[in-house]
């Protein structure tokens, strides 16, 4: 008897389980919202992209072509209810005109206590979004760039110094190097000296405390992986830290030890901390404060660690397709040579300097195709604040979007599209050149995101792209090696944009 109780208590758990598991699966067919069938549990998900057999990348892209016919259209991500919008009017609504009514994200752990993300720009909502946003703008200004350019620029010869030495311990005729090691451990460098206002060589110190910190935070595997699934399924009865108390330790030891230090012995250093410094003074001095904003030390440290989060692996991994599309596309590696090439004769032996670097419109061409075809962030998104009617710009009723409901823009569906990109799949810096890029729709082109919540660091991003690729370029000539990726996209797996061969490829020279 006591077997058949126990027995029909697991079939009733079971049964709760499945139903709480498909409870919102009606949403989009209740609101005429195109959407797949979903599965129990991982709704519209698939399972290959867990088992790593397919990627989170390709997924997205063939949603989107998937409804080509839709100017919206759902899918169920587990047991979230994602509305994305693929129509650029519907997109310009929801992100610029209409900001009002989507002005969030849905960062999670956004209400948490962890500094990570609670007290991050990415993570503030609302009135507190505002002012934080409108007291850190002015630390990313030309001008400001333009004092960070030398921080930035000694990281880069650094690691360029590297290949150097690698080349000549190889005989001076090339070398092998693993790209997504190498761009990490710059990427390292220049966030340390930029945002942290410390000096770290991790080509040197190749497994410094900086190093294993970031690459404890930003690689999104394992256990990390396996939490983020549980808080996406049952955020608010889990209440998980996704990163280790250390982690945070050490970031607030960093900078607000740091901030301490500068204040009582008067150091200024063109870095992230002494702007967000000044921030705060701008701030404290100004009528800027609102009913609920703050500015203390942990609201600066909040703002250094999203800019270590955010920067780590999106610039890196800018680089890392960059590189690689000049590697498999070598007239267009050539043609930047050349430009640079012009730029460092017109330097007449003077170092790089920021304005020149900006001046290079072929090397804005190359970076900015980059980021068209290999969107480092392939989606964005926006929490609805209110009940919502959207509508085209005709006036037709599209859908009835709820307070609550998440908004995603499929940033590389829309930049793989051939309605908006011709021939989608192939590296042309040519989209970017004077003559065409009037014809490209900004709303097709969303590598920052989109409107007033679009990326704060973009400049700074953009700075370390174009200044390592300059050097590189002029010093060595990038080449295919055996180990080399065969095809990037076929060979991306899982959540993250590292194919399983990595990026490794060959440094030659141009002296040879």
């Amino acid at each position: 008897m006591a077997l058949v109780e126990v027995l029909i208590l697991l079939t009733l758990v079971v049964f709760l389980f499945y139903k709480w598991s498909v409870s919102k699966y009606y949403t989009f067919r209740d609101r005429g919202i195109p959407h797949d069938q979903p599965t129990p549990l991982i709704g519209n998900l698939d399972t290959k992209i867990f088992l790593g057999k397919s990627s989170f990348i390709k997924f997205i892209i063939e949603r989107y072509q998937a409804y080509k016919i839709s100017k919206i259209y759902g899918i169920y991500s587990m047991r979230d209810c994602n509305i994305h919008i693929r129509d650029l009017e519907l997109i310009k609504k929801v992100g610029i005109k209409d900001f009002d009514s989507f002005p969030n994200h849905n960062s999670v752990g956004g209400e948490s206590s962890e500094t990570f993300f609670s007290k991050s720009l990415i993570a503030l909502k609302d009135q507190k979004w505002r002012e934080m946003r409108n007291c850190l703008s002015p630390a990313f200004t030309g001008s400001k760039m333009r004092l960070m350019f030398t921080l930035i620029n000694e990281c880069v010869i650094e690691a360029v110094n590297y290949i150097t030495s690698e080349i000549q311990a190889s005989g001076n005729t090339g070398v092998d190097i693993e790209m997504k090691d190498f761009f990490t451990r710059f990427t390292n460098d220049a966030i340390a000296s930029t945002a942290f206002g410390i000096r770290i060589n991790s080509f040197n110190d190749r497994n410094n405390e900086f190093y294993r910190t970031g690459k404890a935070v930003t690689e999104f595997t394992g256990f990390v992986l396996f939490k983020a699934i549980l808080f996406g399924l049952i955020p608010k009865v889990l209440r998980i830290k996704l990163f280790d108390d250390k982690i945070l330790k050490y970031f607030n030891h960093l900078v607000i030890d740091a901030m301490k230090y500068r204040k009582e012995h008067r150091i200024v250093r063109p870095d992230m901390i002494h702007l967000l410094m000044e921030a705060k003074q701008h701030y404290e001095t100004s009528d800027l404060k609102g009913e609920h904003a703050e500015f203390t030390d942990e609201d600066l440290l909040a703002q250094c660690t999203l800019f270590f989060v955010a920067g780590f692996e999106t610039v890196s991994a800018c680089l890392c397709f960059t590189a690689h599309e000049l590697l498999e596309n070598p007239e267009i590696q050539d043609r930047l040579y050349l430009e640079i090439l012009d730029t460092q004769n017109s330097l007449d032996g003077s170092p790089l300097n920021y304005d020149s670097l900006i001046k290079m419109r072929y090397m804005d061409m190359v970076i900015s195709e980059s980021l068209r075809k290999w969107p480092p962030v392939i989606i964005t998104d926006r929490i609805c604040s209110a009940d919502y009617s959207l509508k085209d710009d005709e006036g037709s009723f599209i859908a009835k979007i709820k307070k609550g409901d998440n908004i995603f823009v499929p940033i590389i569906g829309i930049h793989r599209d051939p309605d908006y990109y011709p021939n989608p799949n192939q590296f042309d810096p040519e989209r970017f050149s004077d003559e065409n890029k009037n014809k490209i729709n900004p709303m097709s082109y969303l590598p920052f995101g989109v409107g007033p919540r679009m990326c704060i660091g973009n400049r700074l991003a953009l700075m370390e792209v174009k200044a390592i690729i300059y050097h590189i370029i002029l010093n060595f000539k990038i080449v295919r090696t055996e180990k080399t990726c065969e095809n990037l996209m076929e060979s991306i797996s899982g959540f993250t944009l590292i194919p399983k061969e990595r990026f490794w490829m060959k440094f030659v020279p141009r002296n040879s």
